[in-house]
């Protein structure tokens, strides 16, 4: 594909043991016929159903929060406290992660050392992503900045992947103290397996180090145009390096005949989506919350004008301006399309947009070609095929370059709001 970064065959170093052929799919329904699920409601453990508590419940489902939660104070950490303290206090980082429409799909149980993270149902886009592949991508980031936390403050951590019959159960992460005079050897601090069954040998070295952690509360996503700015080869070397996870791939694209392509299937695919009344209500929805920062009325007004008009045409053509213009567009690849896999891509993409952060990037996810079946076959098709003659689909595109505006942070809710009781 022209002057497209190629992909490697063997993506590195920390093994999950492989993608399990039960562990990684939704179990089969155990209710009677009869019985429907609503449609976004979890089967894990959930919200209280009576009263005041039901509204109390209903109130901060909804809520997309503020930007006071990216004000957390490093020392703020509860050195002298219980490993369950220390593990609530990781969240207030796990929440600052981006996902899509920024809907902030997780929810958590804290027990002890252990850290339960699951998929929030109630928050998945059912029209733009019926398979929940950009559901368990936003869940995989909020995960990465859990572990990322957690090295920063000494401890290790155990993950697995699935580990029970609830569907959207994604992993659990046991934590534990680590010895600060050892850390030559970070072997211990990212022991991650790919099912119930299976452990990973561990890491000969953790991709996740101290300015990773400093830019959490830094990072954005800017949607703005970038900079007419090279990025240094090494700093794309650098934001590949750091995908160690086998099966996975990070490509770039840097031709402009090439970037151009995937323009034309952005465009493509907004257009498409845009003609679909239930895309544009949901959409809405989200807009009229403020999940993207905007004020009261603006949010309003936008909701209304997103629901009865079709501004795909427009919207595409800017989004393909976009792609076109910036430096380098990012593609994550994976070996397999399942649930493992998509958790695994979105812990990249969070790292990946963290050393961008520290390098002085922006990053800007362009998911629609995703979105759309027929779509991601072309895109998967134009980025070419992998030597190893396996199939690697595309799960997640990003926008890669210098930022000519800053970003402002977008609404984040407490943890507090996402723990399950």
């Amino acid at each position: 594909m022209g002057e497209t970064e190629p992909m490697p065959n063997d993506r590195g170093r920390e093994k999950s043991g492989g993608e399990p052929r039960d562990a990684d799919r939704d179990p089969v329904p155990t209710e009677p016929t009869g019985a429907r699920e609503r449609p976004g409601r979890s089967r894990a453990p959930g919200p209280p159903s009576k009263g005041s508590e039901r509204s109390r419940w209903s109130w901060r489902r909804k809520w997309v929060g503020s930007e006071r939660a990216w004000n957390v104070p490093e020392a703020a950490f509860p050195v002298e406290g219980s490993m369950e303290e220390k593990a609530r206090h990781l969240l207030r980082y796990a929440v600052l992660a981006p996902s899509s429409h920024n809907t902030q799909p997780w929810l958590f149980t804290v027990s002890d050392d252990r850290v339960e993270v699951y998929a929030d149902r109630d928050r998945w886009l059912t029209v733009a992503d019926p398979d929940k592949r950009e559901l368990f991508l936003s869940v995989g980031a909020a995960l990465e900045n859990l572990l990322v936390a957690a090295e920063h403050f000494g401890m290790g951590h155990d993950v697995e992947y699935f580990p029970g019959s609830e569907s959207n159960h994604a992993a659990t992460v046991t934590l534990s103290e680590r010895d600060r005079s050892d850390d030559t050897d970070e072997s211990t601090s990212a022991r991650e397996s790919a099912s119930a069954h299976e452990s990973a040998s561990p890491n000969e070295s953790s991709p996740r180090d101290s300015r990773l952690f400093d830019a959490i509360p830094r990072r954005r996503t800017n949607s703005g145009r970038y900079q007419e700015r090279t990025i240094p080869r090494e700093d794309l070397r650098a934001l590949r390096e750091l995908c160690v996870e086998e099966d996975i791939a990070v490509q770039f694209v840097t031709d402009p005949a090439d970037k151009g392509a995937v323009a034309d299937l952005v465009e493509r695919a907004t257009r498409r989506q845009f003609a679909d009344p239930a895309y544009r209500r949901e959409l809405a929805r989200w807009v009229g919350r403020g999940a993207f920062g905007d004020s009261f009325p603006e949010a309003k007004v936008g909701k209304v004008l997103l629901r009865y008009l079709n501004v795909g045409r427009q919207q595409g053509r800017s989004d393909a301006a976009l792609v076109r213009d910036s430096p380098v567009l990012v593609v994550i690849r994976t070996v397999g399309d399942r649930r493992t896999a998509w958790v695994r891509a979105g812990q990249v993409f969070e790292r990946a947009s963290l050393l961008a952060t520290v390098l002085g990037l922006q990053t800007h996810p362009m998911s629609a070609p995703l979105e759309e079946p027929a779509l991601r076959r072309e895109l998967s098709d134009l980025l070419g095929a992998a030597d190893d003659g396996r199939e690697w689909p595309p799960q997640h595109l990003f926008r890669l370059g210098y930022g000519k505006t800053i970003a402002e942070p977008s609404p984040r809710r407490s943890p507090e709001a996402m723990l399950l009781d």
